[in-house]
């Protein structure tokens, strides 16, 4: 609790049985009540973790590169709760409803509607995306993430450029992206990844260029959040899209 309060990211190794998904409600429920959520919310969102671990265990076949995880963290410049849980199946695209959804005679498959329906109620989001793990040797795969507001996480501080482009580069380095280079200016840093995506680091915030157009913009606490997103798009580049 301390890790994630302090703007770290907190994982676990998900069991690679039928204990799966009790073990990701136990962690989701000591997590939220750590953080003071009203129960109401906190039962929902174990339920929906509860799901997608689900899904991780039945679907994605052997971790033979490791077993699934789970992350938690918060993007601390929004207040939000982040549950992500992490495979190394293959990436079969994003999911989508409509023609895909199970006929009403269908005994399962519905579980991420089960975890959109918890998430829009609550103002959450929820989504599907290439990344890396975290445990052991980095290996593709992919995150399914659930987010939540949480109230009394909201973070304003002011950290030295310096420090948080450092933290930045090392855990880059970490998630096995690739070549990873930092560069120190006058109140300035940039790091490049992969000679592809380069990240700004400035007095007055976080910022880069999002592959395919745009520039994406985060506070200097919200460093998690940034590596999420810059793995992410490491990892989409390295399979064409």
């Amino acid at each position: 609790m301390t890790l994630i309060l302090a703007g770290g990211c907190a994982v676990w190794a998900l069991p690679g049985d039928g204990t799966c998904a009790g073990f990701a409600r136990t962690v989701v429920r000591q997590v939220a009540g750590g953080l003071g959520m009203p129960d109401g919310l906190a039962y929902d969102l174990a339920v929906a973790v509860s799901e997608i671990a689900t899904n991780a265990f039945v679907h994605a076949g052997p971790q033979e590169a490791g077993p699934a995880e789970m992350w938690i963290y918060v993007r601390r410049a929004r207040s939000e709760l982040v549950v992500k849980v992490f495979d190394t199946a293959p990436w079969r695209g994003p999911i989508r409803y409509g023609p895909l959804r199970p006929g009403t005679e269908s005994e399962g498959g519905r579980g991420f509607e089960v975890v959109d329906a918890l998430a829009v109620e609550h103002g959450g989001a929820w989504g599907m995306h290439r990344t890396r793990s975290r445990l052991g040797a980095s290996a593709p795969g992919k995150a399914v993430f659930v987010s939540v507001p949480v109230s009394g996480v909201v973070s304003t501080e002011s950290r030295p450029v310096r420090q948080v482009a450092w933290e930045l580069y090392a855990l880059l380095e970490a998630r096995g992206v690739g070549e990873v280079r930092c560069s120190l200016g006058h109140g300035m840093a940039v790091i490049c990844v992969q000679g592809a995506v380069n990240v700004w680091v400035g007095e007055r915030g976080i910022s880069y260029c999002v592959p395919g157009g745009g520039v994406a913009r985060h506070a200097l606490c919200d460093g998690i959040e940034v590596v999420e997103r810059v793995v992410r798009h490491c990892a989409d580049l390295g399979a064409g899209g």
